[in-house]
């Protein structure tokens, strides 16, 4: 895809890279993440996230979820943001933020705000209801 600073753009990569998830493509993943990008946690769970280390990262809560579905419920942009908020569901299968595999399903709401610079995430900002995992997870 040949990059063009627009919103759709910007979306529509946003969509990507939310498909390739699903589809468990993490090289290609890291593709459209800038390696200096930022990640902002504002839950505090993974600190120190970078582009660099993005792809360890997906690989850990992939692992603790393999089941884990990426379901975008909305989607919108402005200038060089996207803003998304979307449902991760999978059953917990292994270690996930230190607690052990409970074989349960959870459906998890999250909000992550993305930053695009030269076509790739530049920094992003997400916000993930951990509460609501805990609570469905029994710990």
């Amino acid at each position: 895809m040949t990059y063009t600073p627009t919103e759709q753009t910007n979306i529509e990569l946003t969509r990507r890279l939310f498909d390739l998830l699903n589809d468990r493509e993490l090289a290609e993943v890291t593709k459209l993440v800038a390696p200096t990008m930022i990640r902002h946690d504002l839950s505090g769970a993974h600190p120190g996230v970078t582009g660099e280390s993005v792809a360890d990262f997906l690989g850990e809560v992939l692992r603790g979820a393999p089941d884990l579905r990426f379901e975008v419920d909305d989607i919108f942009g402005g200038d060089d943001r996207v803003a998304v908020r979307l449902r991760l569901e999978g059953t917990h299968l292994g270690p996930i933020l230190g607690r052990a595999p409970t074989g349960k399903r959870v459906s998890v709401n999250q909000v992550n705000l993305y930053r695009f610079y030269d076509g790739k995430v530049a920094e992003t900002w997400q916000m993930t209801d951990l509460t609501g995992f805990f609570h469905q997870i029994g710990r």
